[in-house]
């Protein structure tokens, strides 16, 4: 492959990247409700909707952001990717970190099990966090 046809494979991806990770991500919802349905008996036609609904909107939203785009400039240059990735890092460790401490205090308190509604919050705000702060990073 030479440098004409990187160049030619690179716009092809550039533009429809974007729509392949929501078709994916459909794709994740189908297949978590038909193994659903496999273990359980029961279809979850709420899940199903509420993924077809999620991503018409994103694929709506991604074509208005295409067609608002003037120029051809990339979203994010080198330097912010390497934050987000460096973001990324930290925050993952720092997690891991605090995971562990709890779990240290946890064990020496004497308890022996952990509520699972704990680790679903703990996870949860691990989401929130970092969606948050690579909101900020992207604006900046």
């Amino acid at each position: 492959m030479d440098v004409n046809d990187r160049k030619k494979w690179g716009k092809i991806l550039e533009k429809w990247t974007p729509f392949f990770i929501i078709a994916c991500t459909f794709t994740g919802v189908a297949l978590g409700s038909f193994l659903v349905y496999i273990y359980q008996g029961e279809f979850p036609y709420e899940v199903l909707a509420g993924g077809l609904a999620a991503t018409i909107i994103m694929i709506v939203l991604e074509v208005i952001k295409r067609k608002r785009k003037k120029d051809n400039l990339p979203d994010v240059d080198e330097r912010v990717i390497r934050n987000f990735f460096r973001f990324f890092a930290y925050t993952s460790h720092i997690f891991l970190a605090i995971i562990f401490i709890a779990l240290a205090v946890f064990t020496m308190m004497g308890k022996e099990t952990i509520s699972i509604l704990y680790l679903w919050i703990f996870f949860f705000s691990y989401i929130w966090v970092t969606g948050i702060g690579v909101l900020i990073m992207k604006r900046r």
